[in-house]
């Protein structure tokens, strides 16, 4: 339902979302200044020419550099690119003034406008004095300037602005009003607005620190920590799935809520980094430190079909380098990934020797599918705990309780004696028996299997040979396995899952788009390759896919460790109920995807061995293919999954020397095993040595359910049950993406052009060469790094931290390209002040909380945003800090600031991700692909409804709808700075996004409750509440005659009236007249819609 509220607001009432302007200075012209080459000049030549004459020796033209003193003043045989004081000497003048053959080429894209080129020369004529990089020279504490004006400073870093403004001949604007400073500084430091009796309390106190009191108590609010945490969230490039069209979700808000305490609890900023680096390297790290280090387990996380795993591994260290870089260092690292950096002086090897810090994760290329992915930490309730413990204690008890040496003693003794009466394989019914044994022959004798293509090779398995098939060889079964959907049937094969890349493992269906016909086999093997521990096994049958089918799978899954019996077990009944998926010989709980077949599946295409239609020819093992014009019952199931294995290993291992039996082993803690080690390629001997040891555990388990004397039968019976209920128990148990290193660490190469598999030449991990080096005492792994980037000779550091800071209070750091520091970002607007606070955040401690109060307690900061005409023409980005921050709240804020006024936000702190509203389908029209947890959005209830904007569950391919619109990034890579648009559907939105009417109700009820009386009285409320002050008398009387408009327009329409107030999960004041509640429901979404309430000013 979409509430029509917008049409109703009078054209009048538009005048209250203008912005407010003030006058009281007019700025005089600014004198004339020399031509500074950071400022002025190297950002001209970054754009315009270093493309071709930079850093990178690839694209270099005509051998010259414009980035290095030795090539710009040089002789060059007879004549110099600069002449100092000399601009017509100058051959760099010479050609980008030249009528002809002018510098940049046309070809280029690139040109210089007039005022550029006398930038130039201007330079050039005062002497070209060179400067290097100015983000790249240490970090040196500067003077505080002197002023005229020495009444107007509170602290250091307003003798830096106002020396600034007094060069430009301008005065700083008058300090802001109480209530409007109180608003400002609390949305900084909190997120959200002061409530009115923080406001009431405020204006209450005329001591002369109130303003700094009230700070200190914003600085120690619990929501301290979720503000802080928005940006840093954007650099880290947090999610809750792993980011692709093949989605699923991953558990990563724990390190959510360590951002949110780390800061709360005013970590140091040098403890701050370290921990998120290399936390899980610190000594006897503790489980807090390894859940920081997930700062750089946030990057997306593939399993897609066709995907290559050391492809993605690449990426995902690619992305962890680049990140770090900007989010550290504020350098374009990753943009020498594939060459020399065009404008910084960053090598090619620079970014691979950087890159080797992250190359020693153990985790695969393609994982995630069924949440997070390696390595991981458990992070268990202390109840869970103490479940566990108790668990396994039980466990050790029942195994006590079953020495080995007799289980193995009887187990012996059972091999030899029993090998005849094992129960033989069901025959009743047996329509096709394909043994794999040399050929593809059924044994009995009734279809012939056919090699259509391609070779299919035999070797030993379960039940003797077994044939491996090379993704190849196009096999027909002809004519075997032919059902109509009211005729029952079975149908079972042994599959080796360690190493199968198949997804079908059997179909017999027609070629079409909407296929008849049915098909076996898991749930994505294509995405997930080798490297999977498990799959959920799949069936489906359709007389037309999709729209009359049946589809269903495993809810658990099968684990890739080897051959597994599936069998299906169907009973012609025509619905997903009598479709049975058995696995090893038992029956498996099923989850139905589909169930609305409603004809036969019977088709005249032959049965085959994988799916040749969407070329996924079988790759992968089978064995012993056995089909049955019946349903099986559960011990036929049972006796077929442990017949053969069974008799082939009794009959080889009668009488030899009893082996560990792995059904019996012990419980063992978590290992954080080098997962690195699964891609490797697994020998012959090592294949035979898991095939054995996994026969020999299903045999014991196979005595000890049906053979073993009753006191081990009923032990067994026990130690599953509780094996059953421990695993459950672990499910439940939450747990993050962590860090962790390789056992032995990948050796890392230069990659050509940034390819995977080009690899060029090895090296070993380091920091950029133009920066200063490692010390000998900084080890070369993420640790060591973290130590360079705090030492105190690296120049970056502390002034990308202080501009973020910045940034975050005044729209736009000091650097306005946060992200980059290096020659195509923009130079510093005030450089001394910039390289004053990054020295006073090391000399401090890297006090965060300092940082913070030093720069919102400043003079700068508390200036009124109010401005005269020709000084926002002047200055209209506010660079010069002639005048106070002014600009909308970031996306999360829109929405908290709503739900904080309406008095619905729900302040809970930390905790899972929430699921507000959003458009229905939304995830669901995205996806590609079924049954995967990061394809289906289920929308919370209650008060998780209205969490904090920082607690929505975050999908990269479908980020929240409501607050892209107000510019939140998609977090697919790390964002130093959100853009800030303004558009119509911004305030569509807020006129009809369920969150924003159920708040405008929700405001609306509380200003009829609480907020007096008269009409006049309850305007007053409502309007404080959302600006902090109240209207004035113009304001106030366009909002009472909007008040009568929507009074005489639900007067009219009941209907609209009802409808309006159903919107949102809360229930309307039944107490509450219907239409005086809508018309003042509208009333309050006008309120929230003002540019004035959406605003930080």
């Amino acid at each position: 339902m979409r509430p029509i509220i917008c049409r109703w607001l009078p054209a009048t009432a538009i005048v209250l979302c203008l912005p407010p302007l003030g006058a009281w200075q007019t700025p005089s012209n600014p004198p004339e200044k020399p031509v500074d080459f950071n400022r002025d000049v190297r950002p001209i030549l970054s754009d315009a020419c270093f493309a071709c004459h930079g850093p990178e020796e690839g694209s270099r033209q005509g051998n010259l550099r414009l980035d290095t003193t030795e090539s710009v003043f040089g002789d060059r045989d007879g004549y110099r690119i600069i002449v100092p004081g000399n601009s017509a000497a100058s051959r760099l003048y010479q050609r980008i003034s030249a009528k002809e053959r002018r510098m940049p080429p046309a070809s280029s894209g690139r040109t210089l406008t007039p005022k550029e080129i006398e930038l130039i020369r201007d330079w050039i004529d005062q002497g070209a004095k060179w400067q290097s990089h100015w983000a790249f020279d240490p970090l040196k504490r500067p003077a505080t300037p002197e002023v005229k004006d020495r009444n107007w400073p509170k602290n250091p870093i307003d003798y830096f602005t106002l020396a600034r403004l007094e060069a430009e001949g301008l005065k700083p604007s008058f300090e802001a009003d109480k209530a409007t400073l109180l608003r400002r500084v609390a949305f900084d430091l909190t997120g959200l607005p002061p409530t009115p009796a923080e406001v009431d309390s405020f204006m209450a106190d005329h001591s002369p620190d109130a303003y700094e009191k009230r700070v200190d108590q914003l600085l120690g609010s619990p929501h301290y920590g979720e503000r802080m945490a928005m940006q840093w969230l954007d650099l880290a490039r947090y999610a809750d799935t792993h980011g692709y069209h093949i989605d699923s979700l991953r558990e990563m808000w724990p390190w959510r809520d360590w951002v949110i305490n780390a800061f709360n609890r005013n970590m140091p900023f040098d403890e701050f980094t370290i921990e998120q680096l290399a936390g899980d390297l610190l000594p006897g790290a503790t489980v807090e430190q390894k859940i920081a280090s997930g700062f750089n387990r946030n990057n997306m996380i593939n399993f897609e079909g066709g995907a290559i795993p050391e492809e993605y591994h690449v990426e995902y260290v690619v992305d962890r380098a680049s990140t770090t870089a900007t989010t550290w260092l504020g350098l374009t690292m990753g943009c020498a990934r594939c060459h020399d950096h065009k404008y910084d002086p960053i090598k090619q090897k620079d970014f691979y020797r950087f890159f080797a810090f992250f190359n020693t994760v153990p985790e695969r290329g393609l994982d995630g599918y069924e949440g997070n992915a390696d390595p991981v930490l458990p992070l268990p309730t202390l109840e869970q705990k103490r479940q566990l413990d108790d668990l396994h204690q039980q466990i050790a008890n029942v195994l006590a309780a079953m020495p080995e040496k007799e289980v193995l003693a009887l187990r012996n003794e059972w091999q030899k004696t029993h090998i005849a009466t094992l129960p033989e394989p069901p025959s009743d019914g047996l329509a096709a028996h394909y043994t794999f044994n040399g050929d593809l022959s059924d044994a009995l004798l009734k279809h012939d299997g056919k090699l259509v293509r391609g070779e299919v090779v035999y070797e030993d398995g379960p039940t003797g040979k077994t044939a491996e098939f090379s993704g190849e060889a196009e096999v027909r079964l002809e004519q075997a396995g032919d059902f109509d959907a009211r005729e029952p049937f079975a149908l079972g094969v042994w599959v080796n899952l360690y190493g199968l890349k198949s997804s079908e493992v059997l179909q017999k269906k027609d070629s079409s788009e909407h296929w008849a016909g049915y098909e076996l086999g898991f749930d994505d093997v294509a995405y997930t390759g080798r490297h999977q521990r498990n799959l959920r096994v799949v069936a489906r049958f359709a007389e037309r896919w999709p729209d009359s089918a049946i589809e269903v799978r495993t809810k658990n899954r099968v684990p890739m460790d080897g051959a597994h019996h599936v069998l299906v077990n169907y009973d012609g009944s025509g619905k997903a109920a009598g479709l049975k998926i058995c696995v090893d010989g038992r029956v498996w709980e099923t989850e139905i995807a589909k169930d609305t077949l409603s004809g036969t599946f019977r088709t005249s295409a032959s049965l085959e061995i994988g799916n040749k239609d969407t070329g996924g020819l079988f790759q992968g093992q089978l064995d012993d293919l056995r089909i049955y014009t019946r349903t099986l019952t559960d011990t036929e199931v049972e006796n077929l999954a442990v017949h053969l294995p069974a008799r082939v290993l009794l009959t080889e291992l009668a009488g030899a020397p009893a082996t560990e039996i792995t059904t019996l082993e012990p419980d063992k803690p978590p290992q954080e095993a080098d997962i690195g080690e699964l891609a490797k390629a697994e020998s012959k001997e090592q294949k035979q040595a898991r095939l054995e040891k996994q026969h020999q555990a299903r045999l014991t388990e196979y005595f000890l359910k049906h053979d073993a004397p009753e006191k081990y039968r009923q032990l067994y019976s026990r130690l599953a049950e509780l094996r059953k209920e421990r695993d459950k128990l672990e499910k439940s148990i939450t747990t993050t993406m962590v860090m962790a290193e390789m056992s032995k660490p990948r050796d890392t190469f230069i990659l050509g052009r940034g390819q995977y598999d080009n690899r060029g030449e090895k090296v070993t991990p380091g920091v950029p060469s133009f920066l200063p080096p490692m010390s000998r005492d900084m080890p070369a792994n993420r640790l060591g790094l973290a130590k360079w980037i705090l030492d105190p000779s690296n120049p970056l550091t502390a002034r990308v931290a202080v501009n973020q800071y910045w940034q975050q209070y005044f729209g736009t750091g000091i650097v306005k390209t946060a992200e980059d520091f290096g020659s195509q970002g923009e130079p510093p607007s005030h450089p001394e002040l910039l390289d004053w606070l990054a020295t006073e955040f090391a000399r401090t401690g890297w006090d965060i909380k300092a940082m913070q109060r030093l720069i919102v307690t400043s003079a700068t900061y508390r200036q009124s945003s109010m401005a005269s005409r020709e000084l926002i023409e002047r200055d209209p980005e506010n660079r010069l800090l002639a005048r106070g921050p002014r600009f909308r709240l970031p996306a999360e804020m829109v929405r908290d600031n709503a739900l904080a006024i309406s008095g619905l936000l729900n302040d809970k702190i930390g905790g899972p991700s929430v699921y507000p509203y959003q458009p229905k389908g939304l995830w669901e029209e995205m996806a590609f692909g079924e049954g995967y947890s990061g394809q289906s959005y289920t929308q919370s209830s209650g008060s998780d409804l209205y969490r904090r904007g920082l607690y929505t569950v975050w999908k990269r391919t479908v980020p929240p709808p409501s607050l892209t619109l107000f510019d939140a990034p998609d977090r697919e890579k790390c964002t130093a700075r959100r853009t800030v648009t303004n558009t119509p559907l911004q305030a569509l939105a807020l006129l009809n996004d369920p969150t924003y009417v159920e708040a405008s109700r929700a405001l609306a009820e509380r200003t009829l409750r609480n907020g007096g009386k008269s009409d006049r009285e309850r305007i007053d409320f409502a309007f404080e509440l959302a600006t902090a002050r109240r209207p004035d008398p113009r304001e106030r009387a366009l909002l009472l005659n909007s008040l009568r408009e929507f009074r005489s327009t639900y007067r009219q329409d009941q209907v609209s009236a009802s409808k309006l107030l159903t919107v949102g999960e809360t229930k309307a004041d039944s107490s509450l007249a219907r239409r005086e509640l809508a018309a003042w429901t509208t009333l309050a979404s006008m309120i929230l819609n003002l540019d004035e309430t959406m605003t930080k000013q």
